[in-house]
């Protein structure tokens, strides 16, 4: 059996249903390839939050109110220090929703404008002719399919299974993301025992809580009298289990029953330098996209997804191969833009996330770094808003800090370390080559650029 379309996307996810949909309203064929039943598609995580923006932004009707998808819409997220201590309240409205339900409707949605799916339908591997990716490969009822296309779009999340299984010399980095390289997440879903006694979640500006240091949140839950109790560390779940063991030894709970536990994993570290091949393109995840201060990679990637469907949609009305050099462009649009941005922010949150828990007692008392200017700005633009003026009084804090022995000495060359690195690596991002024929001197600057970032280390003791 073989069949053919013009865009290949595997991964049934929120980002390649997106991008599918984008496409074939612009009147192209889209396939899209997913593993998992129809009706356990989304099935691997309990709920999510997007900022409530991203609707209009991205033409989304958003979830309606009484409706299984819906959990709740607010405002105010709190982040907490070490102990619990040094409340910073962030206003920025966030909407809450069930991750299944979100990814049927995408589904209905991308049906309705001619998407076609093939569930339950696993992929197995690359078909490539004269360095041109052309197809795949897949398993479908214990039968092997070839499907061909003008274009395989890569949307399996972490696991990045076609790119990473794409040849060395293709032309696209095919390293698989390591343990030490994502975030092991797991989300309880917890029931208060006494929901009348003051709890997490019950104080002023706690619609949502991120405790900073241990990488830990308590978020809103459908059920009544419960919440999402997630965290997430590198290395493996077991790191996770023994940093909420030490969050609740010293920021206690009142007592709770835990009804379900769901766990994922997201990707924390660079993207590809190209996100392109001949006949190939890697999105969300699997191309490393994740927002690092939140590890949400569906936004930035329903907005790769928009330049992408303009660069595709325009080399097939020209009757262009989507080869490297025509898909060229969505690497600048990236790459320039919203990719120099979380390469620069991916660069900086080791530096911060790596410190002692004394050191970050000091950065929330003294509200800078761990500030809601920093965490509203992040949020808001994708990265710190540090201007000369705020910079000098950052480093007079700093100094204040070695004096009074509140901040330590390493910390502080750790930090301003990595806000020059950041930096260096933002601009240089920024100037992504126009040429592909450039792109090799550019990707080894890069890599010695990023040879001086540490990666994300599980520090909790």
């Amino acid at each position: 059996m073989e069949n053919s379309a013009d865009i290949i996307i595997v991964g049934a996810g929120p980002v390649g249903i997106y991008l599918g949909w984008q496409l074939a309203k612009k009147g192209h064929s889209v396939l899209i390839i997913e593993k998992d039943s129809k009706e356990n598609t989304g099935s691997k995580m309990d709920q999510f939050h997007l900022e409530t923006m991203v609707f209009d932004k991205y033409d989304i009707v958003p979830p309606l109110e009484g409706t299984d998808e819906f959990i709740t819409s607010f405002k105010w997220t709190s982040y907490y220090g070490p102990y619990g201590k040094y409340q910073q309240v962030m206003k920025y409205p966030v909407t809450a929703m069930r991750f299944q339900f979100f990814i049927q409707r995408l589904i209905k949605l991308a049906e309705g404008d001619g998407v076609q799916f093939k569930f339950s339908a696993v992929y197995k591997e690359p078909i490539i002719k004269e360095n041109n990716l052309i197809g795949v490969k897949i398993e479908k009822d214990n039968n092997m399919h070839k499907i061909l296309g003008k274009l395989v779009v890569d949307s399996t999340g972490s696991s990045a299974v076609v790119r990473s299984s794409l040849p060395k010399d293709f032309g696209v980095e095919t390293f698989k993301i390591e343990d030490d390289e994502k975030m092991y997440v797991i989300q309880r879903v917890i029931r208060w025992k006494n929901p009348d006694e003051p709890h997490p979640g019950t104080g002023k500006y706690e619609e949502s809580i991120s405790y900073i240091y241990y990488k830990t949140w308590v978020a809103p839950h459908f059920l009544p009298n419960a919440n999402i109790f997630g965290g997430g560390q590198p290395g493996g779940y077991e790191n996770q289990e023994k940093a909420t063991e030490i969050f609740l030894q010293e920021v206690p709970f009142p007592p709770y029953e835990i009804l379900e536990v769901h766990k994922a994993t997201t990707a924390y570290r660079r993207s590809p330098y190209s996100l392109v091949g001949n006949g190939f393109f890697c999105i969300g995840d699997s191309a490393c996209m994740s927002k690092s201060f939140s590890g949400e990679a569906i936004e930035s990637s329903w907005n790769v997804s928009l330049i992408a469907s303009d660069v595709i949609h325009t080399a097939l009305e020209n009757n262009l191969e989507l080869s490297r050099e025509n898909l060229w462009p969505i690497n600048i649009g990236f790459f320039r833009n919203r990719g120099a941005k979380l390469a620069a922010l991916s660069a900086q949150i080791p530096g911060a996330a790596n410190t002692t828990k004394k050191d970050v007692i000091y950065l929330f008392k003294k509200n800078f770094i761990f500030s809601v200017r920093d965490f509203t700005s992040m949020w808001e633009n994708l990265e710190l808003d540090i201007s000369f003026g705020r910079m000098i009084k950052i480093i007079g804090l700093f100094l204040w800090g070695l004096i009074t022995r509140q901040f330590s000495k390493k910390a502080l060359g750790t930090m301003l370390k990595y806000m020059k690195i950041s930096g260096k690596i933002r601009e240089h991002y920024e100037n992504f080559p126009e040429d592909p024929k450039d792109f090799n001197d550019w990707s080894g600057k890069a890599n010695e650029l990023w040879s001086h970032v540490e990666k994300m280390k599980f520090t909790l003791v």
